[in-house]
């Protein structure tokens, strides 16, 4: 079956988004004096849960976009939430990367 780009552009922004912006965060907060300012992300830190909960949001921003434009095609429309997820991911990952290259200077 013929994937659309919308839906190929979608999943793989999201996977680069969170990709991006887990790995940018652990490179900004193993700098002295820094610290997550999100509270909840802060607190999924804590219990050594924010992998396993980014892992199964990026597994359900992929799977339930596919299965249900699998069953409805007019479903197709769910595909917005990984490109726009995604976009937001990956604008976290540039701020922390500026974060990143402010904190050598």
């Amino acid at each position: 079956m013929r994937r659309g780009i919308l839906e190929v552009s979608a999943c793989l922004l999201l996977i680069l988004g969170v990709l991006g912006d887990h790995a940018s965060t652990m490179m900004v907060l193993s700098k002295p004096n820094t610290y997550e300012a999100n509270p909840v992300a802060a607190h999924l830190m804590e219990l050594d849960l924010w992998l396993p909960i980014d892992i199964l949001l990026l597994a359900a921003g992929l799977a339930i976009p596919y299965l249900t434009a699998r069953i409805d095609r007019r479903l197709r429309i769910l595909f917005v939430y990984p490109l726009v997820q995604g976009l937001l991911r990956l604008s976290m990952a540039l701020w922390n990367i500026h974060i990143l290259l402010s904190l050598r200077l």
